[in-house]
């Protein structure tokens, strides 16, 4: 899973949990791994001085826990995960493009309110490229569209499970075929964590869900989608060809049929709280 992508799932989740409980680990701005390569982090809105000026980014919350509570006063009920597939015009299938930042579609954070959502984006942007702790990182999240239609995605966990299990089992058998053990034993255990009984323990975000809010189920699709998110630049299984026509068809297939159900399982298990 990708950094952004790991970094709104923790967003939605705790901050959830806080809207409906007060509830927030003490350290979780500094010590929660989705924010282990963010220098700084804040959330705007675009405000107008008067009638005639022109918007203006300010500022209302300088870290996450400041967000929470800021939305809290403000009556939101929950946050949710939403996505956005790439236009028809876009150069190239989302999947190809998932391991950019900002590609392979739109992700968002929709805060629920009694009678309407907003949504909130984010921007990424290095500001210390050198740095020795490895916190790169500014982002900026932007209130983009208030006072929409409530969109609220939920998806029936066990029916989204038994989707990624089968593509799994399908783009492993592919993988040995085509004599890439590491890919197919990748994919293999993306599958059996959908049965593990503690499934966040050898993933590297395993925080991203307050563990006693979601169920196992819901834990399991998570960190299932987040093993199998193979999506990325060279190096990467989008980084592969293959001589036969017939096999890249194949291989084109089932990436994107695995990408539409980890989208599917990432959604699921993150908005289920």
């Amino acid at each position: 899973m990708t950094g952004n992508l790991s970094q709104i799932v923790a967003l939605v989740a705790y901050g959830t949990d806080f809207l409906n409980s007060s509830n927030i680990p003490t350290d979780f701005n500094t010590a929660n791994t989705a924010f282990q390569f963010t220098k700084a982090i804040d959330f705007r809105e675009l405000r107008k001085a008067c009638f005639f000026t022109k918007p203006k980014e300010i500022v209302i919350a300088s870290n996450p826990t400041d967000w929470f509570q800021y939305l809290k006063k403000d009556g939101c009920k929950n946050l949710r995960l939403y996505f956005e597939h790439s236009s028809d015009e876009s150069f190239a299938k989302d999947h190809k493009l998932a391991g950019l930042v900002g590609g392979g579609g739109l992700w968002l954070i929709e805060a629920v309110y009694d009678t309407y959502s907003n949504l909130w984006s984010y921007r990424w942007e290095v500001s210390d490229q050198n740095a020795i702790d490895g916190k790169i990182w500014t982002v900026n999240y932007g209130l983009i569209k208030a006072k929409q239609e409530t969109i609220y995605i939920q998806n029936n966990i066990q029916n989204i499970k038994e989707k990624l299990r089968n593509t799994l089992t399908d783009i492993a058998h592919f993988a040995f075929s085509q004599n890439l053990p590491n890919w197919g034993e990748l994919f293999e255990k993306a599958r059996h964590t959908l049965e593990s009984r503690t499934p966040g323990s050898n993933y590297f975000n395993n925080d991203l869900l307050p563990l006693d809010k979601y169920s196992l189920s819901a834990r399991q699709l998570l960190y299932a989608a987040g093993q199998a998110f193979v999506f990325g630049g060279m190096g990467s299984w989008n980084d592969l060809g293959f001589e036969k026509n017939e096999d890249n068809e194949t291989y084109d297939r089932l990436s994107e049929q695995l990408y539409s159900n980890i989208i599917d399982a990432i959604i699921a298990g993150t908005n289920s709280h």
